[in-house]
């Protein structure tokens, strides 16, 4: 009878150190383990965020002593949403072998929770806890200029607002330059490099200060992460930015000054058809612009100026513009009083005019001399008054 007890025991003990043992990370899995406050027993779910889409994995219920666990066997380290809701979540980024530990309020997830065991979810934190901190700031602003509305020093406030704001926003991006040159070997940078200020992208392929970055990321991980999706949809990203960067090269060759402007046919609000060669015979600017761009609407009174001082001695403005809503672009026509020729194909940044013309930034003007050849590209104002002048005479 004693030797049954002592079997009997020698099970459970087996079982119980098994039943430890699968709770615990091995080098094919994952485990994240949370406690979270103010649950009332909810579901919690995870996912996997490829490059593409969201894959659903697992959820469970949180017990309740506000505790709930997953262990998972990933074919790659990678990146996962653990949320109660949709608007209730976080980011974590995890590699096999790890064991993660969250605790957190279970109805306020991502400005209450805290990670540990996963060196690249604590360095997601770090980012989540900034990009957030940005956010507060900027909305602070939103604030001051609604109650500003109705002030008669409005505009002065506006200004002092946007200033504020591209402070905030300078700030970030530093941030997140330091944040990528001490983690250039961790995907979380992947995360750093594509994090977004509201609706705009702090880092850009169309600027040579950003490309820095992506290639400097991009070489690193591709030694450290050659086989991993997101290193690879990266390095993926770099090669088109490259064959497009080859292609604008391409284009500027066919742009240099001297050589003759290349020939579009676009449609007049009306819906008529204009050719730039059905303009030669008088020396024409090209007006690249759009009605949504505010630098293009600060400008449009100094092109008025520009094109009464010189409409009667052979010249004309032909403006191409990158909208993609008609009634937006005519309306802009009308209230900035601009009299000349206008087309469009109202594909916005797709427009193949404005690859044509490696238009990278708007506004942005060519300035073509009677004969068709481009005589001036990209000037200021200012200096496009001063060609012209030259020009005329």
């Amino acid at each position: 009878m004693k030797k049954q007890h002592v079997f009997i025991l020698s099970l459970i003990l087996i079982f119980f150190i098994s039943a430890c043992n699968s709770k615990k990370a091995d080098d094919k899995s994952f485990v994240i383990h949370g406690k979270l406050t103010d649950s009332k027993q909810d579901s919690i779910f995870l996912n996997e965020l490829s490059s593409k889409d969201m894959i659903p994995l697992d959820s469970t219920v949180i017990n309740a002593d506000g505790e709930f666990y997953f262990k998972v066997q990933p074919k790659e380290t990678g990146f996962y949403q653990l949320g109660l809701s949709n608007n209730n979540f976080i980011t974590l980024l995890i590699e096999k072998g790890e064991n993660v530990e969250i605790e957190g309020n279970a109805t306020l997830l991502k400005s209450t929770y805290l990670v540990k065991g996963s060196k690249g979810s604590e360095l997601i934190r770090d980012l989540s806890i900034r990009i957030q901190e940005a956010f507060t700031q900027v909305d602070s602003l939103g604030k001051i200029y609604e109650k500003s509305k109705g002030e008669p020093d409005i505009l002065k406030v506006k200004e002092s607002l946007d200033s504020a704001y591209l402070k905030i926003f300078d700030t970030h991006k530093n941030y997140l330059k330091s944040f990528i040159d001490e983690n250039t070997s961790s995907l979380a940078s992947v995360i750093a490099i594509y994090q977004r200020f509201g609706r705009e992208s702090i880092f850009n392929t169309q600027t040579k200060e950003d490309v820095v970055y992506f290639e400097k990321l991009d070489k690193a991980l591709m030694l450290a992460y050659p086989e991993n999706q997101h290193t690879k949809d990266l390095h993926e990203k770099i090669a088109e930015y490259r064959k497009i960067e080859e292609e604008r090269k391409l284009a500027e060759n066919k742009l240099a000054v001297g050589l003759q402007a290349p020939d579009f046919t676009l449609e007049t609000p009306e819906g008529k058809s204009v050719s730039l060669s059905s303009l030669k015979g008088k020396v024409v600017l090209i007006d690249f612009w759009a009605s949504w761009c505010s630098p293009c609407r600060q400008l449009n009174p100094e092109m008025v100026k520009l094109y009464k001082k010189f409409k009667d001695k052979n010249f004309t403005i032909l403006g191409v513009s990158l909208d993609r809503d008609k009634a937006s672009w005519e309306k802009a026509i009308k209230i900035d009083k601009l009299t000349w020729t206008h087309v469009s194909d109202l594909k916005y940044w797709d427009s193949p005019v404005a690859k044509l013309y490696n238009v990278q930034s708007i506004p942005y003007s060519v300035l073509i001399n009677k004969e068709g050849k481009i005589v001036a590209k990209g000037l200021e104002v200012d200096s496009l008054r001063l060609k012209m002048e030259e020009i005329i005479k």
